[in-house]
């Protein structure tokens, strides 16, 4: 009997984030990676790894790569990303994808698959990735320490406007059951803080609205420009060991220093501490969302319900958000159907519950 799964994956401009229907408190298994990858060779002197590097490697379409935070450990050259209006469906967009579901554990069998596109590249971006992950050959992928190849097809693609599955979140639970709420009623914005992008939805009474498509995504608005760039600009300049530091490292300090507190970058027994240029950068890109798109498009919130904020950028921004505009901004956390997912991860929790809602009815 072919085995069959239930996926969705929002592999963004800055990581991949994949969720797969299981059991458990949230109902679903997740991974998450850096969108990033580089050429390997895989070699090895055999001295075990007690002195040997010891990273996850990958084959595809006769390549062999090493992705994401194993990158920034193993090789600063020939580091590959894409980013922009051309990735969706590209090559490289489904080898994101694969390769999230290969550490999800799926090793064979056909998928049920959600992906996502900005609103405002959501047209051409949606028949692009209809054409190539649908018409092209089965999915073949190799992990390191596989004993065989693993395969498998996709036998349905659904393609959402990035914030639809967070809005979904919020009236749909793990189970895939509409619940009775009017959480989405009247005029709510939903803003998706990526990296490379920033997509701002409006929402009439849980159906999207399309007069606001001009401005639904903002490119370069996300927290790549804002924040890590400059980060990465200032620890240039603080000594020549840090010449070789990339945007990946930066990425890396910053995501497990929001774990851990611990900010620190070190370099060749040179260190700089994150924290303080994170918080000047964050502040900064607080007050650019505010004035060119919650003010300058949305009117400040006025007639607005509710302001939705999520993605991986949402906890730089956040704080001050919350102090300037109050309640109106929600609060993921006091919501049944949404406490404990992590906001990097409501787009893609979301299209797994609208995935589960269609399999039901």
């Amino acid at each position: 009997m072919t085995k069959s799964y239930t996926v969705s994956v929002d592999a963004g401009n800055g990581g991949v984030n994949a969720v797969i229907a299981g059991k458990g408190k949230l109902g679903y298994k997740s991974h998450y990676m850096p969108s990033v990858r580089a050429a390997a060779t895989g070699d090895t002197l055999g001295l075990g790894s007690e002195w040997e590097l010891d990273y996850q490697w990958v084959d595809w379409n006769g390549h062999r790569y090493v992705t994401g935070d194993d990158v920034t450990k193993i090789t600063k050259r020939g580091l590959e990303r894409h980013t922009g209006s051309n990735r969706y469906g590209n090559e490289f967009h489904q080898f994101l994808v694969a390769k999230a579901l290969a550490e999800l554990g799926i090793k064979d069998g056909e998928i049920n698959l959600t992906v996502f596109a900005p609103p405002g590249l959501y047209v051409h971006a949606r028949e692009t990735m209809l054409e190539h992950f649908m018409s092209d050959p089965p999915v073949t992928i190799y992990l390191k320490g596989d004993k065989a190849a693993r395969h498998w097809k996709y036998s349905n693609l659904t393609v959402w406007p990035e914030g639809i599955g967070a809005a979904a979140c919020f009236v749909v639970d793990k189970n895939g059951k509409m619940q009775n709420t009017d959480i989405l009623s009247g005029e709510v914005v939903l803003l998706d803080a990526g990296a490379h992008t920033l997509d701002a939805l409006q929402m009439s009474d849980g159906n999207f609205n399309p007069e606001n498509l001009q401005h639904a995504t903002w490119e370069n608005g996300g927290v790549d420009v804002h924040i890590r760039q400059p980060i990465l600009r200032t620890v240039h300049k603080a000594h020549d060991d840090f010449a070789n530091v990339t945007v990946d490292d930066i990425d890396r300090v910053i995501r497990l220093g929001s774990v851990s507190g611990d900010y620190m970058l070190k370099v060749a027994g040179q260190e700089i501490n994150l924290e303080s240029l994170l918080k000047k950068y964050s502040e900064r890109y607080a007050e650019w969302t505010a004035n060119n798109i919650i003010d300058g498009v949305f009117g400040g919130l006025k007639g607005i319900k509710s302001l939705i904020l999520f993605g991986g950028g949402a906890y730089r921004i956040n704080d001050h958000l919350k102090e300037w505009y109050g309640d109106k901004l929600l609060d993921t956390k006091k919501h049944a159907t949404t406490k404990g997912i992590p906001l990097e991860d409501m787009n893609a929790v979301g299209g797994l519950r609208l995935a589960l809602l269609q399999q039901g009815s």
